[in-house]
């Protein structure tokens, strides 16, 4: 039978997650497919899963927190982080997992030094706690950045942060559609990485990194991590890092 996964989230129409898992289901030769399901009722849509045997989901904006309720178990980066990117049903039983944390990771490869991470999302959950202690949290609304920071044992901050930074995450969603940034071009300065992406691939704040001679890495790339580490979990298939050059281009196809 053809097993079915699923994006929850909303919105979930721009997303290029579709076409990066129905290419790896054909390269892999697994008989699957990827569906995007827009949801406003978290609960609801869980219990779907149980109810249609759906072998695994993606959760994106803005329910990454939220479904953590309705799951019946977190691995132990899940459940540190506080956020669920990644379900995969074992036998009727919904796993959470979070692969927001790997993705960024090994598309950004080596680091080290000081990261600032702009945003309080779910999102941003994993990128702090890819890169703390050494972490400003940067946030529109100070407050919900600083009770982030409070949670999760960093530092908060102002746009004064950034003088300091060797690296710089968005984790807002400003910049996927049209061309906003999240911050004045002049502050940028280290290693820039965006988790918003537009239909080419990078956006406005990518574009303008680079043009300032610094390495950017887009969303598509941050993407195409989170799905190989997602694949790995839902077929028990480690190591499946060569597929991302092919994930890329269906990506941007």
């Amino acid at each position: 039978m053809r097993a079915l996964y699923v994006l929850l989230g909303d919105p979930v129409a721009h997303s290029r997650s579709p076409a990066i898992h129905a290419r790896a289901f054909q390269i892999l030769g697994v008989d699957a497919v990827y569906a995007p399901c827009r949801v406003t009722d978290v609960p609801a849509a869980v219990r779907s899963l149980r109810a249609l045997g759906v072998a695994g989901a993606n959760v994106t904006v803005p329910h990454k927190q939220a479904v953590i309720a309705s799951l019946d178990r977190l691995d132990p980066a899940a459940e540190r982080i506080g956020a669920v990117s990644c379900i995969v049903n074992r036998d009727g039983a919904l796993y959470g997992h979070n692969t927001d944390r790997e993705g960024v990771l090994r598309a950004l490869g080596t680091f080290s030094g000081h990261a600032v991470v702009l945003g309080a999302g779910g999102s941003a959950r994993a990128v702090v706690d890819a890169f703390r202690p050494d972490v400003t949290v940067v946030n529109r609304t100070r407050a919900r950045g600083e009770q982030l920071a409070r949670e999760m044992g960093v530092k908060a901050g102002g746009l004064e942060a950034l003088a300091r930074a060797d690296l710089i995450v968005n984790c807002t969603t400003v910049g996927m559609n049209g061309d906003e940034v999240p911050l004045d071009p002049a502050s940028l300065r280290g290693t820039v990485v965006d988790l918003a992406y537009s239909a080419r691939g990078d956006t406005a704040l990518v574009r303008a990194a680079r043009a300032r001679g610094l390495r950017a890495v887009d969303g598509i790339e941050v993407l195409v991590q989170q799905a190989i580490a997602s694949l790995e979990i839902w077929l028990g298939r480690p190591r499946l890092g060569e597929l991302a050059p092919e994930l890329r281009k269906a990506a941007l196809a």
